[in-house]
């Protein structure tokens, strides 16, 4: 079972995670879930883009420097930020996927699987 961190994401989320069969732990900000991820090995980070401190932009960043074949996945319910395409910044920052609310969480679940499978494949 993959052991995913969700980042000040929303309870219902984290339940249709867990209904796909993945373990979810969850954090209510940047420093929260970058302390989980570094103390339990996760196998990848889902964040929200817009939090209150550090944003998921910067959380992005420094997790990509600190994990760099991590997969990373941007939620946001906002498709642009300072005019700029959501993706886009996801992307920049290191992100392996974006996706814009209103998403399903079995959305989510395909994406997780796929991007902890091509992990998996590098590394073998």
């Amino acid at each position: 079972m993959a052991l995913i961190c969700l980042i000040d994401v929303r309870d219902a989320l984290a339940l249709g995670l867990s209904d796909a069969g993945f373990e979810v732990l969850t954090a209510p900000g940047a420093a929260a879930g970058f302390d989980i991820a570094a103390r339990r090995q996760v196998d990848a980070i889902v964040t929200d883009m817009n939090m209150p401190g550090t944003d998921g932009a910067q959380l992005i960043a420094e997790a990509r420097k600190q994990w760099p074949t991590l997969p990373i996945i941007a939620i946001s319910g906002a498709s642009v930020i300072d005019g700029r395409a959501i993706t886009e910044i996801a992307r920049d920052r290191g992100a392996d996927a974006a996706l814009s609310k209103p998403f399903r969480a079995r959305q989510l679940a395909e994406v997780l699987e796929r991007l902890i499978a091509e992990r998996k494949a590098a590394s073998a």
